[in-house]
């Protein structure tokens, strides 16, 4: 299992079968509670990607069956970030996560 560890407290672990969002940590728990983002644990099945949005300090996660905005207009970046799916950081740790589980997709 791979993990990435983001300054924002956001943990993200990957294997084989499925990715988990980890949002538990103090930091990443307590940013979300003021921005209204979603907080916990999701777990996303690897064979379930359907594809990877990457823009500057967000990373969002497409599936099958997970929630998608409508749009990705700048005006909308706020709302986009609220997502579940949404992994939100600096640029250059994304980076290396978007390459990483693009590599998962089918």
């Amino acid at each position: 299992m791979k993990t990435f560890e983001l300054k924002s407290g956001t943990k993200v672990m990957i294997d084989e079968s499925k990715l988990v969002i980890e949002r538990t940590g103090g930091k990443s728990a307590v940013k979300g509670l003021f921005a209204g983002r979603t907080m916990g644990q999701m777990t996303i099945k690897t064979s379930s990607l359907t594809g990877l949005i990457f823009f500057a300090d967000y990373l969002f996660i497409c599936a099958s069956g997970l929630p998608a905005p409508n749009d990705f207009k700048l005006t909308s970046v706020g709302e986009i970030k609220q997502y579940p799916n949404c992994i939100v950081g600096k640029e250059h740790e994304l980076e290396e996560l978007y390459q990483y589980v693009n590599g998962f997709l089918k």
